[in-house]
């Protein structure tokens, strides 16, 4: 999760991010996906549900598939 919340908003992710990689909750802070919904892009998400955890009502369709699958 630190990982993904570095990619979509260029912030360097600290060692407190490490604990919260369980149970995240949604991202508030400003970042890309944020930005393309906020434009009108309709984005589609398949794959690992942390990203649907993340930036739930973001993605336009959604096929989460669980982290440890």
């Amino acid at each position: 999760m630190p990982r993904l919340k570095a990619m979509v908003s260029g912030a360097i992710g600290g060692f407190l991010d490490v604990a919260s990689n369980f149970n995240s909750q949604a991202y508030s802070d400003d970042n890309l996906i944020a930005q393309f919904f906020k434009i009108g892009w309709k984005m589609v998400m398949h794959g690992d549900n942390t990203w649907l955890k993340l930036f739930p009502g973001f993605f336009a369709r959604h096929d989460g598939v669980s982290s440890f699958f």
